[in-house]
């Protein structure tokens, strides 16, 4: 898979959480790239006070809530998995 459908697959799935998370206006959400080191090392996905972090190189999503707090992750290839169910 491309690193572009790649990209889809997660933007979609963490819209997904957000709403079963009850993320209000899921329409204003914002999208960084995440740099380490001068490489490229994910995604951060903010929405409301909710944020999701795709993990390139640990091929993992991790949502966090409100405060900060670590609420759940998803491994890539299960998130692959899922959709192609």
């Amino acid at each position: 898979m491309q690193h572009a459908q790649l990209l889809e697959l997660v933007r979609q799935h963490v819209r997904t959480t957000f709403a079963a998370q009850s993320v209000a206006d899921l329409d204003d959400c914002c999208e960084t790239i995440l740099i380490r080191d001068g490489f490229y090392c994910g995604r951060c996905f903010a929405c409301d006070s909710h944020r999701a972090i795709w993990f390139v190189e640990e091929k993992v999503i991790k949502f966090y809530g409100p405060d900060g707090e670590f609420l759940t992750s998803k491994a890539i290839e299960e998130v692959r998995e899922a959709t192609a169910a």
